[in-house]
């Protein structure tokens, strides 16, 4: 499909000293098949009554629609906005000489401080706001890879045009929201039907097709935090619409009692989001066989909205959920509940 990215400003981050103009550069990632005469290629099942596959992972990987491009840059601070625009693969980005850069923010803008990493990990519809320092790598070319997968490369020249910048230490504040503030838990299980072959061939939200009624119907202004218990053996980018929200914890359970009892036995303790997802975000990992907890406030507009996993091939095969915001009235309940 068809995709693209924009940016959102505002008068806070201009006043930060952060690269800009031709020193920030976005980044669109996806991978792709190709025949040999560079049509794309985009394979079935075979069977033409269902010929959906579980996933696609391409042998290609293009950046901004470029196969193995490189760029050439100024031995200096350079911002970069990445976003993974694959249908399924996960990339675990790094710089080829293993130097460190700061992520500065997430999906929803950004994080609190920069958070210094070697490896970034990025699902399906993840977007990610990093600053890498090039002044000391002048005439080097670096490698811009995913494990042992090469992406671009970077030509570093050996004299830059402008005073290079710093990273801020500190960037926006980002309140956490406290889960008293919540007056619903939803349990949400992520599910997939198997074949006789343990392959996969559909995947659910709740365990609810698309068409099912709406079963999710938060009321504005509200808080909720949604349990998103995961069954299966995939991580799933797990996305809400219109929102944006807080990781709030992930957690292991008894997947085999819950498969057959509902009945929700944690098996350790609960794992904080790392340093670089506790920004505001609208696409969590929910870890295989792991309990990933959100919290949300649902804010500003009523309507008609999706959730899903943003595998493509997960969503077009019912990992897709209706949910309505509705306005607060008498027979929507604003004390704490459950389920």
């Amino acid at each position: 499909g068809l995709f693209g990215l924009y940016v959102v400003r505002d008068a806070f981050e201009q006043s930060l000293a952060l690269p800009r103009g031709k020193y920030e550069i976005p980044l669109v990632l996806c991978d792709r098949m190709f025949h040999q005469d560079g049509q794309l290629y985009y394979p079935d099942s075979g069977d033409p009554n269902a010929p959906w596959i579980p996933e696609f992972f391409g042998d290609a990987v293009l950046v901004n629609g470029k196969l193995f491009p490189y760029l050439n840059i100024e031995p200096r601070h350079y911002r970069f906005r990445i976003v993974n625009a694959s249908n399924s693969s996960f990339y675990y980005l790094s710089l080829s000489n293993r130097q460190p850069f700061h992520q500065i923010g997430s999906d929803q803008g950004l994080l609190e401080h920069p958070v210094a990493v070697k490896t970034l990990m990025l699902a399906p519809g993840e977007r990610a706001d990093v600053v890498v320092d090039f002044s000391r790598q002048a005439g080097q070319q670096i490698v811009f890879r995913s494990d042992t997968l090469a992406i671009m490369q970077f030509r570093v020249g050996t004299t830059a045009s402008s005073a290079t910048t710093a990273v801020p230490a500190r960037l926006r504040p980002v309140p956490r929201m406290a889960e008293g503030e919540a007056i619903r838990t939803r349990i949400l299980s992520l599910n997939e039907d198997l074949d006789e072959a343990a392959n996969p061939m559909r995947m659910l939200l709740n365990n609810t097709p698309w068409h099912k009624p709406v079963t999710e119907r938060p009321v504005l202004d509200t808080v909720e935090i949604w349990s998103l218990v995961n069954v299966t053996e995939d991580s799933h980018p797990i996305h809400l619409h219109l929102v944006r929200f807080q990781i709030l914890d992930r957690r292991s359970f008894d997947a085999f009692l819950y498969n057959t009892t509902r009945e929700l036995r944690y098996t350790a303790e609960a794992q904080p989001p790392d340093e670089n997802e506790r920004g505001w975000k609208d696409t969590v990992r929910a870890e295989p066989l792991m309990v990933t907890r959100i919290i949300v406030r649902f804010e500003q507009y009523t309507g008609r909205y999706v959730w899903h996993c943003h595998v493509l091939e997960h969503e077009d095969n019912d990992m897709m959920r209706p949910y309505d915001v509705v306005a607060p009235d008498e027979n929507h309940p604003t004390a704490p509940v459950s389920g």
